[in-house]
């Protein structure tokens, strides 16, 4: 969880425990304190939490799908080292950047397999790959099915 959240969600917990008027809404606070902080951390391992630094991750894949996209220039873009962006995001996100690097683009992938008639290695080059047999192999692994059939499959 990024510190900075963590941080301000136990400052707004401090303030509520000032105002608890005996031990049981003490407890009862600190219940909900546990829930609200495994329900975040939870939330961040399935992706469905967005910290300022997956945010600006993916903001950043979004603006250079049709780059390979190296972690020291997005590093360097986000104004830090690749060494303390890659392990702040693993853990934020419990996977490593690269990972998620191949998923946003198979995420776009998909969209564009469904959405357009574009061959195959029109795709593959557009996401910033040299091979598509490459990057068939990485959507297949993701999605558990070969573009083509994704593409026949969801049409």
């Amino acid at each position: 969880m990024d510190v900075q959240d963590a941080l301000k969600m136990s400052d707004s917990y401090i303030q509520q425990v000032e105002l608890c008027k005996n031990a049981i809404e003490a407890f009862s606070l600190q219940y909900q304190m546990v829930l609200d902080y495994t329900t975040a951390v939870n939330r961040l391992k399935e992706g469905e939490y967005n910290s300022k630094l997956v945010s600006d991750v993916r903001n950043y894949i979004i603006h250079h799908l049709s780059e390979p996209i190296k972690t020291s220039d997005m590093a360097e873009s986000l104004l830090t080292s690749r060494r303390k962006l890659s392990t702040k995001f693993k853990e934020e996100t419990g996977i490593n950047l690269s990972e998620f690097v191949m998923r946003e683009k198979v995420k776009e992938r998909k969209e564009l397999l469904h959405y357009t008639d574009k061959p195959l290695p029109a795709i593959s080059a557009y996401l910033g790959f040299s091979s598509q047999s490459h990057f068939s192999r990485i959507f297949n692994r993701i999605v558990g099915l070969s573009p083509l059939k994704y593409r026949e499959k969801h049409r």
